[in-house]
């Protein structure tokens, strides 16, 4: 059940990001709605990962700092999805400016 869940709504996004480029006709500016949509699109998805990522690790300092112990691979999951959280946005930013340069 979650997964269909989880399923439908990145199909969702990826044929609303998708659905600019694909109405587009020949010699169309297809660049542009795809490239605000990602804008917004990623706005939202940093600020709201971020804070629940950052939570998690807050979270975690507090339950390895009780048990007095700290699980590094854990803690490495937490720092590696913060990682993809901050950088990947702007690497999809990066592609799509990319691809305006080429088009």
């Amino acid at each position: 059940m979650i997964k269909r869940s989880i399923y439908a709504a990145v199909t969702g996004m990826a044929s609303g990001l998708a659905a600019p480029a694909l109405a587009a006709s020949n010699g169309a500016d297809w660049i542009t709605p795809v490239s605000d949509g990602v804008t917004t699109l990623t706005s939202s998805i940093v600020s709201i990962a971020g804070a629940v990522i950052g939570l998690c690790i807050v979270c975690f300092g507090l339950w390895a700092a009780m048990r007095q112990r700290i699980e590094w691979a854990t803690f490495w999951v937490f720092f590696v999805a913060g990682l993809f959280i901050t950088v990947g946005p702007a690497a999809i930013t990066w592609f799509i400016d990319l691809m305006q340069k080429k088009a």
